[in-house]
């Protein structure tokens, strides 16, 4: 009989062309890979690789019996993810992540009230970038994530949180002569960006392409906010920051489009339909409908 273990081997070494990196991929050792595969193979009764050549290919009935090795890791992975779901709203626990954009100390701000009100539903906190937050919230380990840049889907529900006003952190005072910005000023000065962890980066690269216009972006990467504010003190480049993550102000104006408004970043949350099904999960979600985007308007005063 095979295992979940050698399919999933099997497909990562399909995927990857490649034992080595399939072993790399899965976090164990070359052979462990290769000999699992091979179990895998005696237990079919055929081969599904061709070995020997340059990289690894899958040999005729590989190529038959791959869609159906897919097919069993996604039941399991679905069979996964709804006894995930359903253990979730089966206890009074929401797991809630969101990215270094909104920061710890403001979501602590946000749902304090909720936690103070309703100590019987415990929250679980987990901060990460875009993409792992993704991967956590579709394989069930998350309940709502908070940030910027989630895919959108009609199996989930994004709501508006908060506004963050985007400002041009500049080496010189810019403050001192003008109030404010545009983003085609702004395209003409090399910019400064975050390691896209975030989703800064990508809203920053977003704001300049909508408007059409091209930004010479600096090579490196900074690992945090105050990393670019250095930088911007360095005289590298000039750098998009919203304003609650500012340091210095005095080198910072708000950033505006073409019609002089004000551009701003809106954080949003995140989950999924089926949630709501909880009493402990829609009083909560009432509560971010209802509570936190009054109470993010007073952090914002």
């Amino acid at each position: 009989m095979y295992s979940l273990t050698s399919l999933t081997y099997a497909a990562a070494a399909a995927r990857l062309k490649s034992f080595s990196a399939a072993a790399r991929e899965c976090g164990v050792s070359q052979p462990t890979v290769s000999s699992s595969v091979a179990e895998l193979e005696a237990a079919l009764g055929t081969p599904l690789f061709v070995r020997g050549g340059r990289q690894l290919e899958l040999s005729h009935s590989g190529a038959r019996l791959l869609p159906r090795i897919h097919e069993i890791l996604r039941a399991v992975s679905a069979l996964q993810n709804e006894t995930n779901e359903l253990t979730a709203t089966a206890r009074s626990e929401l797991r809630i992540g969101f990215t270094p954009l909104v920061g710890a100390g403001r979501v602590a701000l946000l749902l304090e009230p909720f936690r103070s009100e309703r100590s019987d539903i415990h929250l679980l906190f987990f901060e990460s970038g875009v993409d792992d937050l993704e991967h956590r919230f579709e394989a069930g380990q998350l309940d709502i994530v908070i940030g910027t840049g989630f895919k959108k889907s009609r199996t989930r529900k994004h709501l508006k949180l908060l506004q963050d006003l985007l400002m041009l952190c500049t080496h010189k005072n810019t403050s001192a002569t003008a109030s404010s910005i545009t983003l085609a000023a702004a395209s003409q000065q090399r910019m400064l960006l975050t390691q896209d962890l975030c989703g800064l980066a990508t809203v920053t690269r977003g704001l300049f392409e909508k408007a059409k216009l091209d930004i010479d972006v600096y090579p490196g990467r900074a690992m945090s906010y105050g990393a670019l504010e250095d930088w911007v003190d360095l005289g590298l480049g000039n750098a998009v920051i919203p304003a609650c993550h500012i340091r210095n102000k005095a080198h910072a104006c708000p950033l505006v489009d073409a019609q002089g408004t004000e551009i701003f970043l809106e954080i949003e949350a995140v989950w999924k339909t089926s949630l709501a099904g909880a009493e402990h999960a829609a009083s909560f979600l009432t509560f971010l409908h209802r509570v936190v985007p009054r109470l993010a308007r007073g952090l914002a005063t």
